[in-house]
């Protein structure tokens, strides 16, 4: 029987063992499936979040219990003596508190409702990782693009760069071609190095979100600068209705109604709650008492007692600026989508302002620069300045890329889209 439970035991650590490193393996190669997925699984800001809902949970089962307090038992005892005559006294004691003034169900409103407000928190959390997982994948993806420009470009620019030191060399061409070439492609090598700077800050960024070592060289970012999809439609089916349903309004809202109903909580416990208490008791000479008695606590107004009103007002002030924080996250979503809406209209105009049959060309012209140069049927001084000019063509067009791309996140996250993968 042992060895039986032994084994089962050795399985099932085998097979969580084999689900961890399957997931591990699914968030090495990074694309549109997994990466929302991946970033979630990983984030630690989710994760306290997702601990202070647990808290939040657990004050609001708290609040639940029927009794305000334990019942309080007593217990005493005494010898007795007149003369020659003695005796031995006891006296037992159970004492309960009541609420009389309905403060349970105020209190679980309140436990509840600031519950709710966590809970929206969390939802807001899992957006904000969301949106940074996409930022991060997209700022790899053009850090990608920008290096195999600049890689191309510092090739082409050492060919024609060659070809203008051999004409210098035999007379045939000018010197000052041939340091322009030079020059030209000491700036494309520098050009290379910033771009795989830039690439390698990217994917340590995204490393770093998905949980491994930003120096880890072992994810694999697979995908294309393409947008978000869905989000012109989101945007055209938009009302003024649906920021209503934003987790950052409902989180303001749902605190909002905790403090005030804390501040009810408060003003409903200034009533007094009556003390029940049951005794028995032998006394005198083994004289047998039983009895019931109520007690009340006696409020004292002003600051001489304990009325609550500092709370009351704490609350109460608290629920108002819950209420502003709402208004004022409102408006900054109103702004925030006129803003990304903005950039996105911008941005996609400025993309299909670029043929792709000119980019095309583009591709193909850049090849033959080079080989027209090293031919002798283009000067050098043109082959230069033609590879500059077509190489800022395309990285502009990597460049307008990369920003509808963000554009497309900004716009997404303003329209309250869930930023699962699903686009």
């Amino acid at each position: 029987m042992t060895f039986r439970v032994a084994g089962i035991l050795a399985a099932a650590t085998l097979c969580i063992s084999s689900t961890v490193a399957a997931q591990d393996r699914a968030c090495t190669r990074i694309d549109r499936s997994n990466l929302v997925r991946c970033a979630l699984s990983a984030s630690l800001v989710l994760e306290a979040e997702g601990q202070e809902l647990e808290a939040a949970r657990g004050r609001e089962r708290s609040a639940g219990a029927v009794l305000p307090s334990n019942p309080v038992l007593s217990l005493s005892g005494a010898r007795r003596t007149a003369g020659e005559s003695n005796a031995s006294n006891w006296y037992v004691t159970i004492e309960q508190e009541l609420e009389v003034a309905g403060q349970r169900g105020v209190r679980r409103d309140a436990a509840a409702a600031a519950a709710s407000a966590q809970n929206q928190r969390v939802v807001a959390a899992r957006q904000d990782v969301a949106e940074s997982a996409w930022r991060l994948f997209f700022e790899a993806l053009a850090s990608s693009e920008e290096l195999r420009l600049a890689t191309r470009l510092a090739q082409l620019s050492a060919r024609v760069s060659e070809v203008a030191q051999a004409r210098a060399d035999q007379s045939v061409g000018s010197l000052v071609d041939a340091d322009l070439a030079a020059a030209a492609t000491v700036a494309a090598v520098i050009a290379q190095i910033d771009a795989e700077r830039r690439l390698q800050q990217g994917r340590a960024g995204l490393s770093s979100l998905l949980g491994a070592e930003p120096s880890s060289s072992t994810i694999i970012i697979d995908g294309d600068l393409r947008p978000l999809e869905g989000v012109s439609e989101a945007l055209a089916q938009y009302t003024v209705g649906s920021l209503s349903q934003r987790p950052e309004l409902l989180a303001a809202q749902a605190e909002a109604r905790a403090h005030e109903r804390r501040a009810e909580t408060y003003r409903r416990e200034r009533i007094p709650n009556p003390i029940l208490s049951v005794f028995a008791q032998n006394d005198g000479f083994n004289e047998r008492v039983l009895g019931i008695g109520v007690a009340f606590p006696i409020p004292i107004p002003g600051n001489v007692g304990h009325t609550n009103v500092g709370e009351i007002a704490e609350a109460e002030a608290l629920a108002g600026k819950a209420r502003t924080d709402g208004e004022q996250i409102r408006r900054d979503i109103q702004l925030e989508i006129a803003s990304a809406r903005l950039d996105f209209e911008a941005a996609a105009k400025a993309v299909e302002s670029f043929p792709e049959q000119q980019l095309a060309r583009t591709e193909q012209s850049l090849e033959a620069l080079a080989a027209e140069a090293e031919a002798g049927r283009l000067a050098v001084r043109e082959a230069t300045v033609s590879q500059q000019a077509l190489i800022e063509l395309l990285r502009s067009h990597v460049s307008r890329r990369k920003e509808l791309c963000t554009a497309s996140i900004a716009l997404a996250r303003a329209l309250g889209l869930p930023l699962d993968g699903s686009f």
